[in-house]
């Protein structure tokens, strides 16, 4: 039903399909510089110069000890878990981005999935502790959507029990809470750096910490094991998790651009915001109120389908016929894809939350490539097919024909 409710039928609404997670660009010709740079060092990876100051300039900006730069943000993920010492169980919600489970995976590690709060999006800590066992090792929070965890609930019942904690931090970049970064909590912190985030460097991503030690470990693992410049011994199994030059480079010139990306974003929010509002139904999310600083990276919005009158899916196919093309972040929850299906029954019990937000959220285009006046188009669009499936139930209901 929901193709023959197309907002106005005919042509759509934008000429050009509009993305979430559609790339920012740097200042080109900063970026063509850095390049030039890296092609007169006839430097490309190893830990060149380029990687040396975007870390320098991450650690300054996200005011932490260590920020490792990592070849992708999974493989910092696994990088991160193997550091933090975890095997058996781990404690991980389903409602996230598969990686954060599939690395778990990749190191023999079997993820615990837990349940969210339904205000945030994130672990609820009263389920955490339930499913704490004797094989229970350490707990993966993930900040979604750039909401922090409770954190000092996580780390006081991961110090009870001697647990470790790691956070999955890529939708948190720039984010503070409680007068410090959402990257520093926890052990450690990864961020993924990859095209559709905030902040990319085309493929990328890092490991935040404060420890010494585990800096050191981390660097360690991810250039083979060898110990030293020399590279004539090798003191661990490590793996290639080294960031290139080139996408330190565009890290490098997307940094500048940050502070401006995350006001056109907070721009387009107030917008979406504005136009959603006292739309049956439609509830535009609003960031965690414990964040201080945000980046206002995704505009979420949950679909009551008793109260709009169409299920989220009808409702973005509705708008994919309008070229604006929504995400159902995260949809289903990892508990439902394989394998872990079939490892996790009585998922539907188990997670209510989860399920249930999981069948309701939608995220909407936003970056530079929106302007305000689009993201109210797409607001008022919204708003048409709520209407329209109102009078189509309507007609139905009296016995006419859709």
């Amino acid at each position: 039903m929901s193709r023959t409710l197309a907002i106005l039928g005919g042509k759509p609404l934008f000429d050009e399909p509009m993305h979430v997670g559609r790339p920012n660009l740097p200042d080109r010709r900063h970026f063509d510089k850095l390049v030039d740079t890296m092609f007169s060092n006839r430097w490309f990876t190893n830990y060149g110069p380029l990687v040396k100051i975007l870390q320098a300039r991450l650690e300054e900006r996200l005011r932490v000890k260590h920020c490792i730069p990592i070849c992708n943000g999974t493989v910092a993920l696994e990088l991160a878990y193997r550091a933090a010492g975890f095997h058996g169980e781990v404690i991980v919600p389903a409602f996230t981005f598969v990686a954060t489970a599939h690395a778990l995976e990749w190191q023999r590690i079997k993820p615990v999935f837990c349940d969210i709060r339904e205000s945030d999006f994130t672990l609820d800590p009263s389920c955490v502790e339930e499913l704490i066992t004797d094989r229970t090792t350490g707990i993966v929070g993930v900040h979604v959507f750039g909401n922090p965890c409770d954190h000092r609930s996580i780390a006081e019942t991961a110090g009870r029990h001697g647990l470790g904690v790691v956070y999955d931090a890529a939708h948190a970049f720039m984010n503070e809470t409680d007068g410090m970064s959402v990257c520093s909590l926890g052990s450690m912190s990864i961020l993924s750096f990859h095209a559709t985030k905030f902040f990319s460097t085309f493929e990328g991503g890092a490991i935040v910490t404060d420890d010494d030690d585990l800096a050191e470990k981390i660097r360690l693992m991810m250039n083979f094991g060898f110990a030293g410049r020399e590279k004539d011994r090798v003191d661990y199994i490590g793996i290639n998790g080294k960031m290139t030059e080139i996408c330190a480079a565009m890290g490098l010139a997307m940094l500048e651009q940050v502070d401006r990306l995350a006001e056109i974003n907070r721009i387009n929010f107030e917008a979406y915001l504005e136009a959603l509002e006292g739309i049956p139904g439609i509830a535009c999310r609003t960031p965690s109120p414990a964040l201080s600083a945000r980046n206002w990276q995704y505009v979420v919005a949950t679909v009551d389908e008793e109260s709009f009158g169409l299920s989220r899916d009808s409702l973005v196919e509705v708008l994919e016929a309008e070229n604006v093309l929504a995400r159902k972040y995260f949809y289903p929850g990892c508990h439902r894809h394989e394998p872990y299906c079939r490892t996790f029954p009585g998922s539907g019990r188990e997670l209510p939350v989860t399920d249930r937000l999981s069948e309701m959220v939608m995220c909407l285009p936003t970056g530079e490539a929106v302007t305000p006046a689009m993201a109210r188009m797409i607001g008022d669009s919204i708003r048409l097919a709520g209407v329209r499936a109102g009078e189509v139930r309507a007609a139905l209901k009296e016995g006419g024909h859709a």
